[in-house]
């Protein structure tokens, strides 16, 4: 390399230490990855267009040699990325820092026996997987939402663009608020966007989080199957490269008569560590038995509120369960899904206080939290 390109390299990658120290917010005292990765992380960082893509819809600084830094320089821009950086450090402050602490002493050592995280009904949410498994490898997440390309932004008129800016900040508003996504709003996005499809949001929490996207495939798991994308990315933090699967794909009981390939795909993968959050209470009912009964056969740990799994499918042969926050009930729209046994377990067990919203539950004071742990620490061998 000449002296040129040296310096040239130099400068890039001081300009990227302090970018991703702008995405993860004040600086540790300690470098987070050993100083023989940088030169394969600024090797991954100088190849990744997708990256600046996702920082731009992040509303975070690309690459001062990105065709999209044009594109940065808009007042529009500039006020959308000073708001996403107001939300997401009132995100941080209020509920991710307190999750990253609860994680590390309750939840980290239950999930060690796997490093793979299985998220059923999460939307385009990243965030709190990662927040809550940062050093699983692999995670998958499958919901109903579509899962569209991401065409080059430049192509993208700018009207539009703009637009599309717009209807991801207000379809992070809920989550960003209270720690989920509400499907009215969701939908709404996916209706009005230019870019369709749950894509943009993914690469906003991976940008946020300080990812590095190393390549985007679009798949299908056959001819008529559940459409995915495999996104291979680098997380500085741990130092390793990773892959995020979203899977489009219906986990009713008709959906995964039609087609099981979502869960076989999963076989594959071994016992997990599965998350369920603000799932609707659909586990709850008898139109997803198949998926409810999938869960609680290839898990290593489960880790929900009280929307995820009933407490009484946790049979005390096979799982140690461990509650946390207080449990008073399903907010009004999910009333009918109230357990009995479930308040007996609160009332009798003193449950550790939560210090963060978790779920439904928007007050830390209200909010239910299960870690459910296998007791032979093993999964059941899949059956599908």
């Amino acid at each position: 390399m000449n002296r040129e390109n040296v310096v040239k390299s130099f400068a890039l990658m001081t300009w990227l230490s302090l970018a991703h120290v702008q995405a993860r917010g004040p600086a540790s005292p300690q470098n987070p990855f050993p100083a023989s990765r940088r030169p394969e992380q600024l090797q991954v960082l100088q190849r990744s267009s997708a990256t600046d893509a996702a920082r731009y819809l992040a509303g975070l600084p690309v690459a001062p040699e990105s065709p999209l830094t044009t594109l940065t320089r808009d007042p529009r821009w500039i006020a959308y990325a000073s708001a996403m950086d107001a939300s997401f450090a009132n995100l941080d402050q209020r509920q991710l820092n307190n999750i990253r602490t609860w994680r590390a002493e309750f939840l980290a050592p239950a999930t060690i026996v796997s490093r793979t995280c299985l998220y059923f009904f999460s939307g385009p949410d990243f965030l709190y997987p990662d927040t809550l498994y940062p050093d699983c490898t692999t995670y998958v997440l499958v919901s109903l939402e579509p899962v569209n390309p991401i065409p080059e932004l430049l192509s993208v008129p700018p009207a539009l663009l703009q637009n599309t800016l717009q209807t991801i900040e207000a379809s992070l508003n809920t989550l960003v608020h209270f720690g989920y996504f509400q499907t009215q709003e969701l939908h709404g996005y996916l209706q009005r966007s230019q870019l369709k499809g749950v894509l943009p949001i993914i690469f906003v929490f991976l940008a946020r989080s300080g990812k590095e996207i190393l390549n985007v495939d679009y798949i299908s798991l056959s001819k008529e199957g559940a459409r995915a994308v495999k996104i291979s990315f680098f997380d500085p933090v741990t130092g390793g490269r990773k892959v995020l699967y979203y899977f489009s794909a219906d986990l009713s009981d008709d959906g995964l008569k039609r087609s099981q390939e979502v869960l076989r795909f999963c076989n594959k993968l071994g016992p997990a560590n599965s998350f369920l959050k603000a799932a609707s209470y659909l586990l709850h009912q008898n139109g997803f038995n198949i998926a409810r009964n999938y869960l609680l056969r290839v898990s290593a740990s489960i880790l929900q509120d009280d929307s995820g799994i009933p407490l009484r499918y946790f049979t005390p042969e096979s799982w140690t369960l461990r509650f946390f926050g207080s449990y008073i009930g399903p907010i009004d729209l999910f009333k009918s899904f109230y357990q009995p046994d479930l308040r007996q377990h609160y009332a009798a067990s003193y449950p550790k206080p939560l210090t963060f919203p978790f779920g439904y539950q928007w007050n830390p004071h209200d909010a239910t939290l299960i870690l459910a742990v296998r007791r032979s620490r093993q999964a059941a061998p899949p059956g599908y």
